[in-house]
């Protein structure tokens, strides 16, 4: 399919800031993670990134001509790939573990709820939803209410399961679930039934100019109005990853805000220099995204969190210039990670 420049660029803004989170969270320590700089980059690094993501991968799902055998079988191996991923990411420390009696439980780090395990299994569940022969978005959009509305409760239930590593995959507020179903899959839900809704909705739009902006208003007083609560979840990594019904309207609507902003600038802006490498970041976003995590995680194991705020521009610098360097290269070699 032809590619679309503002997914492109949404996601590209998105994994622009996966670098410089995963380096404040696991190289800075604690002082500068807490200072406000850290907070700004955590806030960044929140609604317009993952939620972003999820929503434009449930969208093109929904656009694909696949069939639902082929999303299903496309989502086992997004799953697997995650698996080799937390593999991967944490080999120096599962040495350390296996060589050095590091006590840590190596199961919490490769079956870790990272975003892979999320999309793969998102994708199989948007499969079956693709099956359905009619309204197909109003179940879609239907469940995005009733995931990001069960969460509270579903954590509730599951906690604690002990030893279980099959609960964390689907809610919980496990240490080493980033990414559970509940309230994740509520995006790509999202994403999935605005595709059958856009045709009307950009109809709407393109008729009633006044009243979209009015809209887009109320939107946007919300957002401010609950900010204080929204902002304070975002920074709060474990409050984060574990978020319940008021935060997903909340991170819904920066959603929305973000990409018709980004809507409205990318036709004067798409020759400018940053946003053609930002839609390049998109294009490309599974290979940075695994790249990127290869480099920080192994790093990581031997400096975790004990490194000045002061050290992080060098970090930064060299981190993201050797994993753009090497995305570059994959991307020239035609390899194909999924």
């Amino acid at each position: 399919m032809k590619r679309l420049p503002l997914p492109d660029l949404l996601k590209g803004f998105a994994v622009f800031m996966i670098v410089p989170v995963h380096i404040l969270e696991f190289f800075i320590n604690a002082p500068g993670r807490e200072s406000l700089f850290g907070k700004i980059l955590l806030f960044m690094g929140g609604p317009v990134c993952v939620p972003v993501f999820m929503i434009t991968m449930g969208y093109f799902v929904a656009r694909n001509r696949k069939t639902p055998g082929q999303n299903f079988l496309r989502g086992i191996k997004i799953f697997t790939l995650g698996f080799h991923l937390n593999i991967g990411l944490n080999f120096h420390l599962l040495w350390k573990i296996v060589f050095s009696g590091w006590a840590y439980n190596p199961w919490e780090y490769i079956l870790g709820v990272d975003i892979f395990y999320l999309a793969g299994l998102s994708l199989m569940f948007l499969s079956w939803l693709k099956s359905l022969k009619k309204g197909r978005e109003w179940v879609a959009l239907i469940l995005f209410f009733g995931i990001a509305g069960l969460t509270g409760g579903m954590n509730s239930l599951v906690m604690p399961a002990g030893e279980n590593y099959v609960i964390p995959f689907i809610a919980g507020a496990y240490s080493w679930s980033y990414f559970p179903l509940f309230p994740w899959l509520a995006y790509p839900l999202a994403g999935f039934a605005f595709f059958h809704f856009e045709a009307p909705v950009l109809l709407w739009v393109g008729r009633h100019k006044a009243a979209t902006r009015l809209l887009l208003l109320i939107i946007a007083a919300l957002v401010v109005a609950f900010g204080k609560s929204g902002v304070f979840t975002t920074i709060d990594l474990p409050a984060y990853y574990h978020h319940t019904f008021l935060f997903s309207l909340w991170a819904t609507g920066i959603v929305i805000l973000w990409a018709a902003f980004l809507r409205y600038l990318l036709p004067k802006w798409q020759d400018v220099s940053l946003i053609r490498f930002l839609r390049w970041l998109g294009k490309n976003i599974t290979v940075f995204y695994i790249v990127q995590w290869l480099i920080i995680g192994n790093i990581a194991t031997a400096i975790y969190q004990t490194q000045r705020l002061s050290m992080y521009p060098f970090w930064l610098a060299g981190i993201f210039a050797a994993t753009v360097l090497i995305t570059w290269i994959i991307e020239k070699k035609s390899i194909r990670l999924t």
